[in-house]
This record gives structure tokens, C-alpha cells and sequence, in this order.
């Protein structure tokens, strides 16, 4: 019993293969061996799976320690790097604006030069522009005037044109209104003498009718036209057949030219 405390209580770890190599020893009415046994070995598998698992986490610290190693390296690094990165930006920084100062004034100089130049170049385009105004002005005067003598010259040539136009229709319209005129004078002359040849004849055909005609007959003699209006005759005259103009037709119409 000495022995197996002292065993049990040494400070050597146990392994699995002492665990399932382990022996106690026999007593009358103790526990059943076979149990004991796989139990033993049952220990044994955790206790191995525990020992592998110990020593993989062992491994994963180790791991991680280097890790952390070479973590804080990297930060000193970057520590250093980035206090590096601010003197080396501190650096720009003041190089920056350094040339930002120089650009800006190289930028003013130059842009006086400009304004100097563009106002030199306007007051040069602006006394070009006033010349070329001038000429401009100078040439649409004189065209103007041009057009203005031009405008005058065809006006008056326009009113000459009209008078003789208009004298030449007025000379052509007394002419023909004075031809007309004789001419209806002369129609007015010969219808006057026709009218009384006509009445003469008419006279004359009445009283051979009234001599040599039967007093028994009822015939009806035409009436005498008055001046001016037409006479329509129903006897037989010299042609008056089919197709033709009898003198009492033609007396009519020139009644009706007369009168229209």
C-alpha cells in the first residue's frame, strides 16, 4: 500500500503507456480486472489524446509567439518607418511649399507679362478695328451716295418714261377717239339716209299694194318703222329666203349698233 501511494504520488507525469501498463496488486473481493483493464485503457487513449492536444497547442503558442515576434518587429519597423514617413512628409511639406511659393511667383510674373501683352494686343486690335470702322464708314458713304444718285437718275428716268407714256396713250386715244367719233358721225349720216330710202320705199310698196291688189283680199301691210326701233318685214323681199339677210333685218341690226 506504501509502494502504490508512493508511485501514485511521484511527480513524474503519467503517460498512456503507464497508464495501461499499470498493475495493482490482488486482494480477496476486489474490483474485476477486466474492467479495471479497459478502463485503464480508456484513460490512456484520452490521456494521449489530451497529451497530443497539449503539445499542438504547445506548438501553436510557439506559433503564435513568433507571430508576436515578429509583429512587433514589423510594428518597430513600422514605427520607424513611419516616423521616417513624417520627417520625410515634414520634408515635402516645406519643399512643397517652397515651389508652391516660386510657382506662384513665376505664375504672377507671368501672368503680369500676359496682362501687358493682352493690353498692348487690344489696344492694337482696337485702333485696327477703329481704321477698319473708318474705311468701313467711308465706303458705305460713298456707296450710299452712289446708290442715292443712282436711285435719283432711275426716278427721273422712270417719270420721263411715264410722261411719254402717258402722252403717247393720250396723242393714241384722241386719235382713235376722233376717228371713232367721224366714223360714227358718218354711220349716224348713212343711217339717217337709209331710214328715209327705207320709209320712202316702204311708202312706195304701200300705195302699188293698195293699187293693184284685190279690195276683197285681207292682207295685212306692214307698218311703218319708226326711227329707232326695229322693223321686221313678213312679205316676200329680195333676200329674205332661208339663210339670207332681207333689209329689214339688216335695218335692225344697225338700229340695235346704233342705239347700244
Amino acid at each position: 500500500m506504501n509502494q502504490l501511494s508512493s508511485e501514485l504520488l511521484s511527480s513524474e507525469p503519467l503517460t498512456p503507456l503507464d497508464i495501461s501498463h499499470r498493475t495493482f496488486p490482488r486482494r480477496p473481493g476486489g474490483y474485476d480486472r477486466a474492467a479495471v483493464r479497459i478502463f485503464l485503457g480508456q484513460v490512456a487513449n484520452e490521456v494521449e489524446a489530451l497529451l497530443h492536444e497539449r503539445q499542438a497547442l504547445r506548438g501553436r503558442v510557439e506559433e503564435l509567439e513568433r507571430e508576436l515576434d515578429e509583429r512587433r518587429q514589423a510594428e518597430d519597423e513600422i514605427r520607424r518607418a513611419v516616423v521616417a514617413a513624417e520627417r520625410i512628409g515634414h520634408d515635402l511639406r516645406e519643399n512643397a511649399t517652397r515651389q508652391c511659393e516660386l510657382m506662384i511667383e513665376q505664375a504672377q510674373t507671368q501672368r503680369e507679362a500676359i496682362d501687358r501683352d493682352s493690353a498692348a494686343r487690344l489696344a492694337e486690335l482696337e485702333a485696327g478695328h477703329q481704321a477698319r470702322m473708318a474705311e468701313v464708314e467711308a465706303a458705305f458713304r460713298g456707296r450710299f451716295a452712289d446708290l442715292e444718285r443712282e436711285h435719283h437718275t432711275l426716278t427721273l428716268e422712270r417719270d420721263r418714261a411715264h410722261a411719254e407714256r402717258t402722252v403717247y396713250l393720250e396723242r393714241a386715244f384722241n386719235e382713235r377717239y376722233a376717228e371713232l367719233t367721224a366714223r360714227l358721225s358718218a354711220v349716224r349720216t348713212e343711217y339717217t339716209q337709209f331710214v328715209g330710202q327705207y320709209r320712202a320705199l316702204i311708202q312706195s310698196f304701200a300705195e302699188l299694194s293698195a293699187r293693184h291688189l284685190p279690195a276683197a283680199e285681207d292682207l295685212s301691210l306692214p307698218a311703218s318703222p319708226l326711227p329707232g326701233s326695229p322693223a321686221v318685214l313678213t312679205l316676200d323681199e329680195p333676200g329674205n329666203e332661208e339663210g339670207q339677210a332681207g333689209p329689214s333685218r339688216d335695218l335692225a341690226r344697225l338700229e340695235e349698233q346704233q342705239f347700244v
